[in-house]
């Protein structure tokens, strides 16, 4: 859902189950509280008609976060806040039959808790939010059994698999006070875009988060560890003289602030956002095109994210009906993309040649250990990304939960045939010359409005949070850094204002090559679980993308003031 700092691996892995904390765990309040109010629900409530529950699980999470920004050099706006959330879980019934509702729109909300380590107000809100869970739970079975005997479910499945119980008890962390020493570097960063007048809207933010997890459930987990992140995005706007607005951005992020580049080192990747926003302002508007498209850099691991990724997860079976369909979910054994990719995810990876990972974790939300798997072999489909949610082709978790559904975490596109950036290019322009075209479309970024991962605060129903759920086609965004490619004389354009026609999952058969350019890339999907995704360039053999001519807002009828500032400058020297 996302990255997690272990300072502690696991202690101990096992199906044995006991109560006994460890001795460093037991001036733990938080964990006390949870622990000692689970023992009470397992033991202790149940109804006149109704079981106790076989299932208890509660997951605290306390979160820091601190949000900077300025815009064009002016002091930075700070926001700090500290909260505590729960999330409960409570299910009657068996393995086999219980009270779960596991549909991705069903209500499922995070409840607030006392920031305060005072272990009373802790279980006493964790006694009220149980009760709630457990009545709830109550009414879902009676539906449940109401629904199975009178719809014939075919194959069903057990409701939740079987995991063997983990301990592992790590430190907690805290935010670091250095959000004004980051304010001064964030405030020259932005005044940059003071130096291009053509610019209209830029800011600079920095998103800096510490979350603390505990995890304990009735099968005998207990988890503690802690994550430390710091985002910074750089973003900047401008208006062609048609009135269509551009733009272009830069992100970086890190778990260790110490490692974040310097201001020296992040200003020519400001400036470069700029240059790039100024030109995209006076560049000609592009036309209908069908044919090769090659996807660079960020662009390749955008498209893939969007169309692809959210196919390599959510392929559960359970009681009830979404309102989208897996076209994937019977695919195992299928060819899927070309027999020279191969893709896999691992939430254990914590970098890639040298740069951190975001989106990784040792243990997932479900508290199961996280595990690397392959998921295309050879362009085969070999498995989904799993959670304690059975599939058809698995009867046990993988480590993938996220929000209770299996959901990809860092993935990476491999190729047992690469080529160099010289053969690309010729077998785009060959593959152009073959379809009859004047130029190739090369992209190298598509857009992603970065929230910059800001947590959901307490009373959110986390069915309102959305899935990047599995399609068999999507509108994927629009191109904010798309060239023609000339086969003449290899000429480069930039072009703007183009979009693409719906990109089914069937277009990445048709990669016809991959680069050797493997990197990673910071995205942001649809469930705004910001993580990294490692990805060589690939070309794509027809794409269709179509030229935007809607109406557009007219430009200011005044320059703006930064412009006039730089035309007096200008004047005076």
């Amino acid at each position: 859902m996302k990255s997690k700092l272990y300072l502690l691996l696991l202690l101990l892995i096992g199906p044995a189950f006991s109560w006994a904390a460890p001795a460093f765990a037991e001036t733990d309040v938080v964990l006390n509280a949870v622990t000692d109010e689970m023992k009470r629900t397992v033991g202790e409530l149940h109804s006149e008609s109704h079981p106790k529950p076989y299932f208890v699980s509660y997951t605290v999470r306390d979160v820091e976060l601190a949000l900077l920004g300025s815009c064009l050099g002016s002091p930075a706006e700070m926001n700090r806040s500290r909260f505590r959330v729960l999330d409960p879980i409570v299910r009657i019934g068996d393995y086999k039959l219980d009270s779960s509702y596991s549909l991705t729109t069903y209500p499922h909300y995070l409840h607030s808790l006392t920031a305060d380590d005072d272990y009373d107000a802790i279980r006493n809100s964790v006694w009220l939010e149980t009760d709630k869970e457990y009545k709830a739970a109550v009414a879902n079975f009676e539906w449940k059994k109401a629904y199975l005997s009178s719809n014939t479910v075919p194959d069903r499945l057990a409701e939740m698999t079987k995991e063997p119980a983990l301990v592992s008890l790590g430190a907690t962390a805290k935010l670091p006070d250095d959000q004004q020493k980051w304010a001064q570097t964030i405030e020259k960063l932005s005044a940059i875009f003071k130096k291009y007048p053509k610019l209209q809207e830029s800011k600079v933010e920095m998103a800096q988060r510490c979350v603390n997890r505990w995890l304990v459930n009735s099968e005998g987990t207990q988890v503690r560890d802690s994550e430390l992140r710091y985002v910074l995005l750089a973003w900047a706007s401008a208006q062609a003289s048609d009135g269509m607005e551009v733009s272009d951005y830069e992100v970086f992020g890190s778990y260790d602030p110490q490692k974040i580049p310097s201001f020296e080192e992040l200003k020519p990747a400001v400036e470069a956002v700029a240059l790039r926003v100024t030109d995209l302002s006076s560049a000609p508007l592009g036309d209908d095109y069908c044919g090769p498209v090659l996807f660079k850099g960020q662009a390749a691991a955008e498209l893939f994210s969007q169309i692809m990724a959210p196919n390599l997860g959510l392929a559960e079976d359970y009681v009830g009906t979404e309102s989208w369909r897996h076209p994937l979910k019977r695919s195992i054994g299928r060819r899927i993309l070309p027999k020279f990719i191969t893709v896999t995810d691992d939430p254990t990876l914590r970098e890639f040649d040298g740069k951190p990972l975001f989106g990784g974790y040792k243990i997932d939300e479900e508290g199961v250990a996280a595990q690397k798997v392959t998921l295309v072999e050879n362009g085969i489909l070999k498995a989904f990304c799993q959670s304690r949610l059975p599939t058809k082709y698995a009867t046990a978790s993988n480590g993938h939960a996220l929000g209770g559904h299996g959901i990809y975490s860092i993935l990476k596109i491999s190729s047992s045939k690469t080529s160099t950036p010289k053969e690309l290019n010729e077998q785009m322009m060959e593959l152009a010359k073959d379809a009859g075209l004047d130029y190739v479309i090369v992209i190298d970024k598509l857009a992603d409005e970065f929230h910059l991962s800001r947590y959901p605060p307490a009373e959110t129903d986390l069915s309102h949070i959305n899935y990047a759920y599995p399609a068999y086609s999507e509108h994927s965004s629009e191109p904010t850094m798309a060239y023609r490619v000339y086969l003449k004389d290899g000429r480069r354009e930039l072009v703007r204002g183009l979009e693409f026609k719906s990109v089914t999952l069937r277009a990445f058969k048709d990669i016809q090559a991959v680069g050797d350019d493997q990197q990673a890339y910071l995205i942001e999907p649809a469930d705004y679980m910001i993580r990294h995704l490692i990805t060589p360039s690939y070309l794509i053999g027809e794409l269709e993308l179509s030229a935007v001519r809607s109406e557009h807002v007219a430009p200011p009828k005044l320059p703006s003031p930064v412009q006039l500032e730089a035309q007096s400058r200008s004047t005076s020297q």
